[in-house]
């Protein structure tokens, strides 16, 4: 039995025989029986296992639930916490309609062309143009 260990994650592997793989990276080193493995520090502060001295370990803590955080600072009890979220309808998308379907009628068109066109010039050719001719311009549901 061959064990395997990642000297900058600290990982294990234990497997029959040797691996290629491992044995061609420089950070995966077999150990003898009853060996502990190192952690090297490569300099390499992303790594999660790895923190330099005086640096804050994030992984350590334990999350607080939402009414410990109310308890920790009552102060951020503002108008967020405990607000209605507003429900959007199915036909609006980042505040804008989705466009009418392709068969509706040239006075839904008209209405969405109007609401979605913010160039005046072309708020007025609107109501000139035909149905197909808004469909083009201003893309078609399904």
């Amino acid at each position: 039995m061959t064990t395997y260990f990642n000297q900058r994650t600290g990982d294990r592997v234990e497997m029959d025989g040797q691996s290629a793989r491992l044995d061609s990276l420089d950070n995966w080193k077999i150990l003898d029986e009853g060996e502990e493995g190192e952690i090297v520090n490569d300099g390499v502060l992303s790594r999660p296992t790895l923190t330099a001295p005086g640096v804050h370990d994030p992984s350590t803590d334990v999350p607080l639930t939402n009414e410990e955080l109310r308890e920790e600072n009552p102060e951020a009890a503002g108008p967020a916490v405990g607000q209605e979220l507003t429900p959007v309808k199915d036909s609006e998308v980042a505040g804008h309609d989705k466009p009418p379907a392709k068969n509706a009628g040239l006075a839904k068109w008209q209405d969405y062309a109007r609401k979605v066109e913010d160039d005046p010039e072309r708020q007025s050719d609107i109501e000139g143009l035909t149905k197909e001719q808004l469909v083009e311009r201003y893309g078609g549901g399904s």
